[in-house]
């Protein structure tokens, strides 16, 4: 029986009875089928009195008549639509009709017909993957492609002819071109095979949607199921629908998690100083000449071996490491942070720096290199050069001088602050590890330095946007091996070397290694560290004013 038969029939609930069972049902309104993915409500009422039916369809209507009425609201009606459109691709994912492969190769045919594949068989992924693409984009754009509903309508009217029940209708959206071609047909065929189309137009593909579909195209031609082709051809055809699909992505919905955004969350995260960053920045950018800026989540392993390989044989094993080390650092973090569900960091080898640690550490000047240097930066530094300001060759120098008499790692020095120095120490806070942070007494040889940062020496570097210790290290290195009338040319003595420098020099002064560790800023072993906070100031000026480099 009807519970209300009267009005739009958009809008009247039925309460029907089947099998002694009530149902509420009622149509959705025309132009709602194709946003919600349904053309009619049906709800059961369950082993209920007729009273109480009533009083469910009742209900089920009034909430029905505030959905009908929200979806007034454009946004309303987009959300409901996508929403909807969702939930529709998340069911046919989990329970896909057989006869109706997702899949195909374009170019495998047998007899003019696709061959049709699992997502794990497909030969050539990436080329579904552009199939996908297109059709994606001819969604959007509003010029859908007839051939998936033709080829559903060839395959009912082949049941047909095979003679095989025909139990539903096969219902189809209206689009451009369609009706016609079904006009073309036997109308009797037609009718026997229950096909229709219906007047209603398909959902518009809105932007969220679209980008859903390139994610499908883009997970199943290149997630990590999908193998990279080793033919060339075939690889440089790789490469560009990839190049393509991901722009496209980027373009619609843009990713926060590309390469470059994810290095500098990574760079703040662990606040890394302005130098290290700007370093890491060119180092990334080896990978992105490859990959293009793209969501790390899209950078296959293949990729960061592509980029070790082309490292090899042109820079030093420690090279590479040191290339790899943000890169590892930010994929570590991606990974950590859930944004990414393996890190293919895991599966590439880097090559290990094999020459003994004498080869690679930086060697000492001996006392009478060191004497000369002094002698020789004191005779170019104490007037004007060409191509330094009065204010960055003044500043060159003391760096250089502080670096002799206090064993501070470069970057130590440029960072300090004038309340950082005083007439007795020097305070070094923020370095390269936690024990890094330390007091260094003043030595006697750079009793001038706390006036000279109170005055504001150090600010010359501060216009230097990248590299702050690079102007040092190469006006330094073009003292010894340039302007010294004795160059000094062995590469493994550099700027550096005067921390190791005074690391000698105390020890023929007779420091003992725990001095020599608290001055230069080394982690102490083990978990004493927590309990023995090191050697007492004194003890450490007592050995720091005793050091001298030049004996």
């Amino acid at each position: 029986m009807d519970f209300d038969t009267m009005g739009d029939e958009d809008r009247v609930p039925y309460l029907k009875i089947d099998r002694g069972r009530y149902f509420y049902q009622r149509r959705v309104p025309q132009r709602l089928q194709a946003h919600l993915g349904i053309r009619r409500w049906q709800m059961p009422c369950g082993d209920v009195s007729y009273s109480k039916a009533v009083q469910m369809v009742v209900t089920w209507a009034e909430e029905h008549d505030e959905l009908i009425a929200s979806l007034r609201d454009p946004d309303k009606l987009q959300k409901a639509g996508v929403e909807a459109s969702r939930q529709q691709t998340a069911k046919q994912m989990a329970d896909p009709d057989p006869l109706f492969p997702a899949y195909y190769a374009m170019t495998e045919q047998r007899e003019g017909e696709k061959q049709f594949y699992t997502r794990e068989s497909l030969p050539r992924p990436w080329q579904a993957a552009a199939v996908l693409m297109q059709e994606a984009q001819r969604i959007y754009e509003g010029k859908p492609s007839l051939e998936a509903p033709i080829w559903r309508i060839k395959y009912r009217i082949e049941e047909l002819e095979r003679g095989d029940q025909i139990t539903s209708k096969l219902s189809l959206p209206s689009l451009p071109g369609l009706k016609e071609y079904v006009a073309r047909l036997d109308n009797k065929i037609v009718a026997a095979a229950r096909i229709e189309v219906r007047d209603t137009v398909p959902m518009p593909l809105y932007a969220e949607l679209y980008l859903d579909k390139l994610n499908e195209a883009h997970d199943l031609g290149f997630g990590v199921h999908a193998g990279i082709p080793t033919d060339p051809d075939e690889r440089e055809e790789y490469d560009f629908i990839k190049r393509k699909l991901e722009r496209r992505i980027s373009e619609l919905s843009p990713d926060p998690s590309t390469l470059t955004a994810l290095l500098e969350r990574y760079c703040d995260f662990n606040s890394i100083r302005l130098g290290p960053r700007s370093k890491y920045r060119r180092d990334l950018s080896r990978l992105i000449a490859i990959t293009g800026d793209v969501p790390i989540g899209h950078v296959r392993v293949e990729s960061l071996r592509e980029l070790r390989d082309q490292l090899l044989g042109k820079i030093k094993p420690s090279s590479i490491q040191a290339v790899f080390t943000p890169i590892k650092g930010v994929f570590g973090f991606a990974f950590d942070e859930g944004i990414i569900e393996m890190n293919p960091m895991q599966g590439v080898k880097l090559p290990r720096d094999k020459r003994p640690i004498e080869e690679r550490k930086w060697k000492p000047f001996d006392p009478i290199e060191f004497g000369r240097i002094m002698k020789a930066a004191e005779e170019l530094w104490s007037s004007p050069v060409r191509g330094l300001s009065d204010a960055r060759r003044e500043a060159i120098h003391m760096v250089v001088r502080v670096l002799a008499f206090s064993g501070m790692r470069p970057v130590e020095v440029i960072r300090l602050g004038p309340d950082d120095v005083t007439d007795a120490w020097i305070r070094i806070t923020g370095s390269k590890t936690e024990s890094s942070t330390r007091v260094v007494p003043l030595h006697p040889e750079i009793s001038d330095f706390p006036r000279w940062i109170a005055s504001g020496g150090l600010t010359t570097f501060q216009s230097i946007n990248t590299d702050q210790v690079g102007s040092v290290r190469h006006n330094f290195g073009r003292l010894l091996r340039d302007k010294m009338k004795d160059p000094i040319t062995d590469p493994q003595k550099a700027l550096y070397s005067l921390r190791s420098t005074f690391v000698n020099a105390m020890r023929r002064a007779g420091a003992d290694i725990q001095v020599q560790r608290a001055i230069l800023g080394h982690k102490e072993a083990g978990a004493i560290r927590h309990y023995d906070d090191g050697p007492e100031f004194e003890v450490k000026r007592k050995w720091v004013e005793a050091t001298d480099p030049r004996r």
